[in-house]
């Protein structure tokens, strides 16, 4: 069980890097605090936090969802096995999933995200085209799209791992009978 997960978290991982580091260069200070109004003007802490409150609610049914597949799926294991792995899954539930809402309720995430994304943002955009994007989020349907977007990240969050979620976990699948298979 715990391959399993140890599985699911290093694809993750691999999936999410960046597959290569590179210098970046100085960012314009024009840039970066034209950034940091318009993550202002975009309310963008609070959709975070919005965010990450609906993704917390999200989590315990896909990963409940996910160990219970990965369970399922073990082709190693009996019936008996399963059905066994499944109660202690359902034992270790709540430990996990208590430490899910302290990796979500960290006072630190959102500023940590924040600190990274003004670069992204400040290397993406000139000056000009941020005070522009700081007028949009300022408009009616700027505001609008504001308050939408916890919602939508977390419905497009799910579209996403209920499309990954099957291709990943047959990767796994084919690799471990691969490395088993030698």
């Amino acid at each position: 069980m715990k391959k399993h997960l140890a599985a699911i978290v290093s694809a993750f991982a691999f999936a999410t890097v960046p597959a290569f580091a590179q210098t970046k260069p100085a960012l314009d200070p024009a840039a970066v605090q034209a950034t940091r109004q318009m993550m202002e003007a975009m309310k963008i802490r609070e959709v975070m936090i919005q965010s990450l409150k609906q993704a917390e609610q999200a989590m315990p049914a896909q990963i409940r969802s996910s160990l219970t597949s990965l369970v399922q799926s073990d082709k190693n294991m009996s019936a008996q096995q399963k059905q066994a792995a499944l109660a202690d899954l359902e034992k270790k539930l709540p430990a996990l999933l208590a430490a899910n809402h302290a990796l979500f309720s960290d006072a630190s995430l959102v500023d940590e995200m924040l600190q990274e994304m003004v670069p992204l943002y400040a290397e993406t955009y000139t000056v000009d085209e941020i005070h522009q994007l700081s007028a949009f989020y300022g408009s009616p349907v700027g505001q609008k799209m504001l308050a939408n977007m916890p919602k939508l990240m977390t419905q497009s969050m799910a579209i996403s791992n209920r499309i990954m979620m099957p291709r990943i976990q047959k990767m796994m699948e084919q690799t471990a009978q691969a490395v088993m298979a030698k």
